[in-house]
């Protein structure tokens, strides 16, 4: 026992070896995955609102935080899938006596560092300013952290389902960038809420966007109202929002607390999950339905399985001993069958 949870251990380690190589030698995951984010994080808590411009959502931070994690749990985790698809690695390792939950449960472990690391440095950064840690004293972290996670499972969930639903690179790639930019520029941080969430068709078209429930909890527990959903008003000293159609919708969840859109982002996480359920048995059992009914089928792929489960020597010697006995039996009971009574 004490063997095989070492020999767990070592893969672990080895898969998130190749991970963070993987990952560091991209540029494009630095860049579009925590620089973007940071940068356009910073360039709005550190210059003031001049009268008449945009000014910034007091939840910016927060924003910040959960559209890196969109990047990083969605678009980085496709790129680790389809380039692992193409190089056959998935497929190699798979052919190994390492199991299909341990190798995913790797690749998602991953990715959740990643996430944590990337939101703690974006947290450091916005600290260094008075106007964000003034802030703190309004979070209601436990709304916020279920938030943060949530964003990541469903990011992660729709991630999985890209990737066994297309087989084109571009189209996996594309999808996720899609997803991506619709919450940098209309959920919070490219524009702010206060700004983008003025223009009715963008506000009822975004109920269609999954993250945006996720993104919105981790917003108003940021300022302190996943209470009833609301937006602070005013958002900055000197501002007058009291009764604008904005602040009469806010997040648009009719004064319901942080309940209801938890409750349609665990609705999309099933369906994404479901999906992606769905797109798995259809390529992974097709290929075998159609010899289904031959003879052996069954039996050789219950030894392809064993053989894969075989974690040493002795043991692949003895699973091919007992398959030998079982083939005479099977043999003999065959010829049985086919003898004639008369025979």
């Amino acid at each position: 026992m004490t063997n095989m949870k070492s020999s767990k251990l070592r893969v672990v380690c080895k898969l998130l070896k190749i991970q963070t190589i993987n990952y560091f030698s991209d540029p494009v995951n630095i860049v579009l995955g925590f620089l973007l984010c940071s940068v356009t994080m910073l360039c709005w808590v550190a210059f003031k609102p001049t009268e008449g411009g945009i000014s910034t959502d007091a939840f910016v931070l927060a924003s910040a935080i959960g559209i890196s994690t969109i990047r990083n749990a969605e678009y980085n985790l496709n790129c680790t899938l389809v380039e692992w698809r193409e190089t056959r690695f998935i497929r190699n390792i798979l052919t190994t006596p390492i199991s299909k939950k341990l190798f995913y449960f790797t690749i998602l472990l991953f990715n959740w560092i990643v996430n944590i690391v990337i939101a703690l440095i974006l947290f450091a950064l916005a600290m260094m300013f008075s106007s964000q840690r003034v802030i703190l004293e309004n979070v209601q972290w436990a709304p916020f952290l279920a938030g943060f996670w949530l964003n990541i499972i469903l990011s992660n969930i729709m991630a999985l389902w890209l990737s066994v639903a297309f087989k084109q690179r571009d189209y996996v790639l594309i999808l996720s960038s899609i997803s991506y930019y619709i919450a940098m520029y209309l959920l919070g941080l490219g524009i702010p809420w206060s700004t983008v969430g003025q223009y009715k068709v963008i506000y009822y078209v975004s109920y269609l966007f999954p993250h945006r429930y996720v993104l919105n909890i981790m917003q108003a527990a940021w300022v302190g109202t996943s209470g009833n959903m609301s937006l602070p008003i005013p958002l900055h000293p000197g501002e007058s929002w009291e009764g604008s159609w904005l602040e009469q919708q806010n997040f648009g969840y009719g004064d319901n607390g942080w309940w209801l859109p938890s409750l349609i982002s665990v609705f999309f996480i099933i369906f994404f999950t479901l999906l992606f359920m769905i797109a798995m048995n259809k390529k992974y059992r097709f290929g075998t339905r159609r010899y289904a009914k031959y003879k052996g089928v069954a039996i050789n792929l219950e030894n392809i399985e064993m053989i894969k489960k075989s974690s040493s020597v002795n043991e692949l010697k003895e699973f091919i001993r007992i398959s030998e006995i079982d083939k005479i039996q099977n043999d003999f009971k065959s010829k049985k069958v086919r003898k004639r009574p008369g025979d």
